[in-house]
């Protein structure tokens, strides 16, 4: 049986895809990456606006760009192909749906 559910998590795992995230502070922007090669449709979602999304450009075959005002803390996560998505975060927060959420904290 133990065998049994660590194949299904592997499984789960591959299934879903490795996803690299990062971001970095460029002039007045951060340029928030996220490496997702199987995706057809990233969108970025945060408390910045609302939680508008914003369709996130495709800038090579891995790694998906969206490019957010530098300001004050805020939260994210990304929707990829319709699908809620919270990548590995340094800080994360829980939501009012019983989730969790990236925290941006500029300078950290």
């Amino acid at each position: 049986m133990k065998r049994l559910i660590t194949a299904t998590l592997f499984l789960a795992m591959g299934l879903m895809g490795c996803a690299s995230h990062f971001y970095q502070v460029k002039g007045n922007l951060i340029h928030i990456y996220l490496e997702k090669p199987e995706a057809q449709t990233v969108s970025f979602v945060s408390s910045k606006d609302g939680y508008q999304l914003h369709q996130a450009e495709k800038i090579d075959s891995v790694t998906w760009l969206v490019r957010m005002p530098v300001g004050l803390e805020f939260t994210y996560f990304y929707i990829i192909d319709g699908i809620a998505y919270v990548p590995s975060c340094r800080f994360k927060e829980k939501d009012d749906f019983g989730s969790e959420n990236c925290i941006f904290i500029p300078d950290m």
